[in-house]
């Protein structure tokens, strides 16, 4: 595996360095491990997220170069086991390759990683309005939808963090996922779904004045009655 054979060159590196009995060589080593070592980090980190999308079924691209890449690093552990030298490394630009190689791979294999999680979020999560937009086409005036769009509103700015980057932890990306599965289950009542006497209703209701006896037609009551709301409401004196 590609990340086994960059940690073995690594471990190598660190083995040289406590037996190098020369300050200068200790240090030249110690400079290539910690280079190393920061190419090393992003192919873990690289691999970790690998893992968790596939545990979520996230389709991932495979990386091309691969081969490449395992080529480079065998080359240069092989050379660096028949002379364990900080020359060994540089001498025919082998470190230099090498950090170039994996620098290379590990840009490319990110980008096709996060173009593969844009293509998930985008086909296979939800796919609902933002709420400034939702809440264009829903009666703004009822309670019930209030609520809703409340609710609506936090959980799509929780979910919509995500979209061009992939969460950092499993929890994270379930929750993403269990918000994508609440967001699909609001429901809210549309302006087309109510009669205008209702929605005239409801628009007085949510005034300062309330609303007046004559918005509560016989039409009104009705509705209220069949959709549960009418104990929403109550009759008060002025």
């Amino acid at each position: 595996m590609l990340l086994n054979d960059a940690r073995s060159v690594r471990e190598r590196l660190m083995r040289v360095e406590a037996a190098s009995s020369g300050i200068e060589e200790a240090e030249a080593l110690r400079a290539k491990r910690s280079e190393l070592q920061a190419l090393t980090d992003r192919i873990i980190a690289l691999a970790r997220r690998n893992a968790m999308l596939r545990e979520m079924r996230v389709l991932l691209t495979p990386v091309p170069g691969v081969d490449k890449v395992k080529q480079v690093i065998n080359q240069i552990s092989a050379r660096f086991a028949e002379s364990p030298k900080a020359a060994t490394l540089v001498e025919k630009q082998r470190w230099s390759k090498l950090v170039l190689t994996l620098t290379e791979f590990t840009a490319s294999a990110e980008a096709l990683q996060k173009q593969d999680w844009k293509v998930y979020f985008s086909s296979k999560l939800f796919a609902g309005v933002p709420p400034e937009q939702r809440k264009q086409t829903i009666v703004q005036s009822l309670p019930e939808n209030q609520k809703r769009l409340e609710r609506y509103t936090c959980l799509y700015q929780r979910f919509n963090q995500y979209r061009n980057s992939i969460p950092s932890t499993i929890e994270a990306l379930r929750e993403v996922h269990a918000h994508s599965d609440e967001l699909a289950t609001i429901r809210f009542l549309e302006n087309d779904d109510i009669p205008i006497p209702v929605k005239a209703f409801f628009d007085a209701t949510s005034s300062w004045s309330g609303a007046d006896l004559d918005f509560l037609t016989q039409e009104v009551i009705e509705w209220l009655r069949t959709n549960n709301m009418l104990t929403n409401y109550v009759v008060r004196a002025r």
